[in-house]
């Protein structure tokens, strides 16, 4: 048996600091802070902030300048799996640099591939909201919400939080905030893709990113402040 096994109590706790970080928020002591830092901390800092908004700026511009597929998607999926190779240099968790590999490579492939077209490009992101979005709605529909088991990790609170009707009713708000957050893009995205409007489809997708994400974490901040500053 290895010496080095984290224990049940570490665990928790990597799990309830991820939970923070999730929520945009940095732990000082006993103390949950909520600022600019925790904010673009969630969001991978200023370096992963970069790049992560750099590949579909590239294929944006080159694709807007030139109309050559080939190009814009070469070069943004090359971008992106340089950034992907620096996670797996800086030991990120590997399984994320895997997926965000994967979804890279299935992008590009849909794009150049015989009978393709270059707005296909899109399609991941376009079932990647489906996804969240629809988790999102079902856990708030069977009154499960994701905002609420995230919390509850983090406050060390299990699931006896839903028995508090009124807890349970403000997750179910906030986490159908974010349902609204993918369900809106999907709304905006979509027509611009069958409208193969691809220039436009590019600047919504960027606009709808990173922007729309941090609105939704200081609201959800804004909402769930009073009960994520209460003591456990």
């Amino acid at each position: 048996m290895g010496t080095n096994e984290p224990t049940p109590e570490t665990k928790s706790n990597q799990f309830a600091s991820a939970a923070a970080t999730r929520l945009g928020i940095r732990v000082e002591g006993e103390t949950a802070v909520f600022d600019g830092a925790s904010l673009l901390a969630s969001l991978g800092g200023w370096a992963g902030l970069i790049e992560s908004t750099i590949p579909p700026t590239a294929f944006l511009v080159i694709y807007t300048i030139s109309q050559n597929a080939v190009w814009s998607v070469s070069v943004s999926a090359a971008l992106s799996l340089i950034s992907i190779l620096k996670q797996v240099i800086q030991s990120k968790p590997i399984s994320q640099a895997i997926v965000g590999a994967a979804l890279v490579t299935i992008s590009a492939w849909l794009a150049l591939r015989d009978h393709g077209s270059t707005k296909d490009y899109f399609i991941p992101g376009f079932i990647t909201n489906i996804s969240y979005g629809a988790v999102m709605l079902v856990s708030v529909l069977v009154r499960w919400p994701v905002i609420g088991l995230i919390v509850g990790f983090f406050k060390g609170w299990g699931f006896g939080w839903r028995k508090n009707r009124a807890l349970l009713t403000r997750f179910d708000l906030v986490t159908s905030l974010w349902a609204i957050l993918f369900g809106l893009r999907l709304l905006v995205e979509l027509p611009l893709y069958f409208a193969n409007n691809i220039e436009a489809l590019g600047i919504a997708k960027l606009l709808m990113g990173y922007p729309l994400y941090a609105i939704c974490l200081w609201f959800t901040w804004l909402s769930l402040r009073s009960v994520i500053l209460t003591k456990s």
